[in-house]
């Protein structure tokens, strides 16, 4: 979350502006915007019939900034550098005197000052920025934070004889192998998937003709139906519904289980 500017806070300003600098008086500061500051400046200056002292603290040279500051928006904790008289550059140079490193910071940067011997502020200490920005002192005394290194295209041109070759052996390996397996492997895998999909496809098409067949059967008659219709046929007297004689029942009983007596002494 970036440093909002107290001014527009406590004017309850329909628009939060972020803080670009701060107005420090010993150990306390406040956060203002562009306008505020000027405007509180000018307070002072007309209290003191002055436009104050000159910086204390002399800021030769260059800063690299790198990473997210934590509480300030990039262009804020520029501009906050910026008013303090610092030069912001993009690469470790021959002047720079200081490099802030916030949360990421960029792997080139922070080997760039590693090998300049750049002085580092960790600006994710809690406060640590903040504080800078109210005294004015910026002091690296930090131990550089330990990043991700990344190949560069000039490490990649550093690449030993050796290197290569074992490289280029690695991807000739793999594609011997991946040749191998397109001349013997494929054919056989391919094979077996067109089997596979055409067993499937006589499974799908034998459980259709089935589901077909099924559908075109009459419904099958239940108990109580079958007895209707046997008493009928045999000239008992049912009605459409209700509870079947206990006789008719009997009497279709008999007959079945007779029918069934015969079938199994002729299958015998």
């Amino acid at each position: 979350m970036s440093a909002l500017c107290m001014g527009c806070k406590k004017k309850e300003q329909p628009e939060d502006r972020p803080a670009t600098t701060v107005i420090a008086v010993g150990h306390r500061g406040w956060d203002l915007c562009d306008e505020h500051a000027q405007k509180f400046g000018g307070y002072l200056v007309d209290l003191f019939g002055s436009d104050g002292l000159e910086p204390a603290v002399e800021t030769p040279g260059s800063v690299v900034v790198t990473g997210e500051i934590p509480g300030y928006e990039p262009g804020a904790a520029r501009r906050a550098l910026e008013n303090g008289g610092y030069r912001i550059v993009g690469h470790v140079e021959e002047d720079t005197t200081l490099i802030i490193c916030g949360v990421r910071p960029a792997p080139h940067k922070v080997r760039e000052a590693a090998e300049a011997g750049t002085p580092c502020m960790d600006a994710t200490r809690a406060g640590a920025f903040r504080e800078a920005v109210a005294s004015g002192r910026w002091v690296g005394e930090d131990r550089l934070p330990a990043v991700e290194e990344k190949a560069t295209a000039a490490d990649v041109r550093r690449e030993t004889d050796e290197q290569r070759d074992l490289r280029r052996k690695r991807e000739a390996d793999a594609m011997e192998k991946y040749n191998h397996w397109r001349r013997t492997e494929l054919p056989k895998e391919m094979e077996a998937s067109a089997k596979r999909w055409e067993e499937e496809r006589e499974q799908k098409e034998q459980a259709e003709i089935r589901r077909i067949a099924r559908s075109q059967l009459p419904p099958e008659l239940s108990e109580t139906e079958k007895i209707r219709a046997w008493a009928r046929k045999n000239g008992y007297t049912v009605s459409n519904k209700g509870r079947i004689a206990g006789q008719v029942r009997e009497a279709y009983h008999r007959a079945h289980d007779g029918q069934e007596s015969l079938d199994l002494g002729v299958a015998s």
